[in-house]
């Protein structure tokens, strides 16, 4: 990284800062494909099973057309990609998301183009899209839904799932204020009221009392992003906290842990954070589902774990208490 992103808050925008409540699809759907158009060796250890599966269901042609169209608007290697991409309502969901896309003006499709231009040459079809074309507007919208579909849907429980207990592991800070909220926020950096971290460019974000969105990312795992656009509402997706290795114990903490939760629990509970379905836990630690189940039920008595209802899976992940516990 060679630059730094500053955002400069005022009083009332920290009045206004809002953490979102679950993973945004359209921002995962952009920021997977940058995992999956990344060298392996530069991708994460947590993120490299589902590129590796990625790449599997790669083979099908249909996804890696959609997948060479959305990588021509928006490569990992870029310092900017449109804003048009990633509209504020994927919020609501990915179907909002989509219908705004395909509704974008064609002045502002022109002017986000015009922009990206600016930093790298763009294929020939991109003139198309810069008039307006809406039945190439549309192919867009079709192709973050299919690579959304095909390569994200199949793990979003866990995503949700890691996107939440990073959520509320950050509000445990809330009681001593928002500042103290945004203190957590690696690699952010505060000083005062104004929050930093590398960036690809050097660059501003001029807060003016609106506030900003800061939305946890699964996929994200090097610089934070935010919305270009001065003129639309602040948005700033940034990493969630590393799981997996990072919260295991120490070995003499593990054996503590182990004599007082017995092994196959302290297991389970230490792994947690990096897989969040019984299935997932169950391939990830090699043991049979029914046993990670039976340690997950005596973890949620204890109030160590808390398991809801995410579609048609059940996720689970570490609570508060949990996580004091693994931290010692």
């Amino acid at each position: 990284m060679v630059g730094v992103l500053r955002i400069h808050f005022s009083d009332r925008d920290f009045r206004h800062l809002q953490l979102a409540r679950s993973a945004d699809p359209v921002w995962e759907a952009f920021l997977a494909l940058h995992v999956l158009t990344t060298s392996p060796a530069r991708v994460p250890v947590r993120l490299r099973p589902w590129r590796r599966r990625a790449t599997e269901r790669l083979r099908d042609p249909e996804l890696r057309g959609a997948c060479r169209l959305l990588h021509d608007l928006a490569p990992a290697d870029t310092p900017y990609f449109p804003d048009f991409l990633t509209p504020a309502e994927s919020a609501e969901g990915m179907t909002a998301a989509l219908q705004t896309l395909r509704a974008t003006p064609g002045s502002r499709l022109e002017r986000e183009l015009r922009e990206a231009a600016r930093y790298r040459p763009l294929p020939g079809w991109t003139r198309r899209l810069a008039t307006g074309d809406r039945d190439l507007l549309g192919r867009i919208a079709d192709a973050v839904r299919h690579f959304h579909t095909q390569l994200i849907a199949p793990d979003w429980s866990e995503v949700q799932a890691t996107v939440a207990a990073d959520r509320e592991s950050r509000l445990e800070r809330l009681e001593d204020g928002m500042t103290a909220v945004l203190d957590t926020l690696d690699p952010f950096v505060r000083r005062d009221s104004v929050l930093s971290a590398p960036y690809p460019v050097d660059a501003d974000l001029w807060l003016r009392g609106r506030g900003v969105r800061l939305i946890p990312s699964f996929f994200c795992h090097t610089a934070p992003i935010a919305i270009a656009d001065p003129r639309l509402p602040p948005v700033v997706v940034y990493p969630v906290r590393p799981t997996g290795a990072s919260v295991a114990a120490p070995d003499g903490r593990a054996a503590a842990l182990a004599a007082l939760l017995g092994a196959g629990r302290s297991r389970v509970l230490g792994a947690l954070p990096a897989a969040s379905t019984t299935g997932a836990l169950a391939l990830h630690l090699g043991m049979s589902a029914s046993t990670v189940s039976g340690h997950l039920t005596v973890l949620r008595d204890s109030g160590l774990v808390h398991s809801e209802r995410s579609g048609v899976h059940v996720v689970h992940r570490v609570t508060a208490r949990g996580r004091h516990l693994l931290d010692g």
